[in-house]
């Protein structure tokens, strides 16, 4: 299939499509938030697959490599809904805690759902963070931001989770 790919074989490129759509989608829908924006990144990031398949060495995991592709895209995507333009600045907090069994009591779907409810630029650096294991470094370099902002912002999606998710807890508890 990667050879296929490499000599731009329609067939092969379309088995690999299909192959990671499953997978992939769910990483671009996490920053798209809607199916239409979330397909658009996947089609942008496997556009860049089949440009720069020939640079793949094939010592590591396809889906790695692919992956790479697809959060890259992602944040493209975030930067060009400019969600950092009237970002907060790092402003020093406490950390907030949430206890570790907080997301036990409420579903992916539902947990998902209130980080995408999140301000736009809070979301995007939680979401790198949190899910695709980024430094803070790493995040202040791809979205050009301090890695202190970086530290804000996932400080600042945990303070407003925890009180998202405990109201909703409280209002559970009392039904």
């Amino acid at each position: 299939m990667i050879q296929g790919c490499k000599q731009q074989d329609m067939q092969s490129q379309q088995q690999l499509y299909r192959h990671f759509y499953p997978e992939m989608i769910k990483t671009c829908f996490r920053y798209g938030g809607d199916a239409d924006s979330a397909g658009s990144i996947y089609n942008n990031a496997m556009l860049r697959v089949f440009q720069h398949i020939h640079t793949y060495s094939e010592e590591g995991k396809l889906g790695g490599w692919i992956k790479a592709i697809v959060v890259n895209c992602c944040i493209d995507f975030c930067k060009k809904k400019n969600i950092f333009k009237n970002a907060t600045p790092y402003i020093a907090e406490d950390e907030v805690i949430i206890e570790p069994d907080a997301f036990d009591r409420v579903g992916y779907k539902e947990v998902l759902q209130v980080i995408n409810e999140l301000p736009g630029a809070t979301a995007t650096v939680f979401k790198l963070f949190v899910f695709d294991g980024f430094t803070h470094k790493q995040i202040g370099e791809q979205l050009h931001i301090s890695e202190g902002t970086s530290k804000w912002h996932v400080s600042e999606a945990k303070k407003l989770l925890k009180k998202k998710f405990e109201k909703q807890w409280v209002m559970k508890k009392a039904i």
